[in-house]
């Protein structure tokens, strides 16, 4: 949260996006992938609508340098261009899904951003939500 820049949000249920003059909100997500012994076919990521808007935001490739307790405004990455997709617009209670392939290519730490250029907020499930992002992916045979 821009309007308070030194507060960690990490263990909420949602993560959020808007953005307004001293009010703007981005959002992080972390997984690490580990044990695959294949290659990488297709990657996805999906996340759940809990509030949606006509500006879904943009998914960004960041740094993995961040933790979900440590992450601040101030601390928070910056947002890798260009943009690795933009959502759209995006319905409450639907699952969104982004073909992450280019960048989820084995095992290892995958960091994204998500922002919007809307005053709309659109808000997802968090991990700690009872619909938590998923990192979805396919393996060669």
């Amino acid at each position: 949260s821009e309007a308070n820049p030194a507060v960690n949000y990490g263990t909420l249920p949602d993560l959020r996006l808007r953005t307004s003059t001293g009010g703007s909100w981005r959002s992080f997500l972390r997984f690490d992938v580990a044990g695959l012994s294949k290659p990488v076919v297709k990657a996805t990521l999906r996340l759940h609508v809990d509030d949606g808007s006509a500006d879904g935001g943009a998914l960004h490739g960041v740094p993995t340098s961040w933790t979900e307790t440590g992450i601040t405004w101030t601390t928070a990455p910056a947002l890798d261009p260009p943009a690795i997709a933009s959502l759209g617009s995006v319905a409450t209670n639907a699952w969104v899904e982004v073909d992450v392939t280019a960048t989820v290519v084995g095992n290892g730490s995958y960091a994204f951003g998500l922002a919007n250029a809307s005053s709309d907020s659109a808000y997802y499930g968090s991990r700690e939500s009872a619909n938590p992002p998923q990192l979805v992916i396919e393996l060669a045979p």
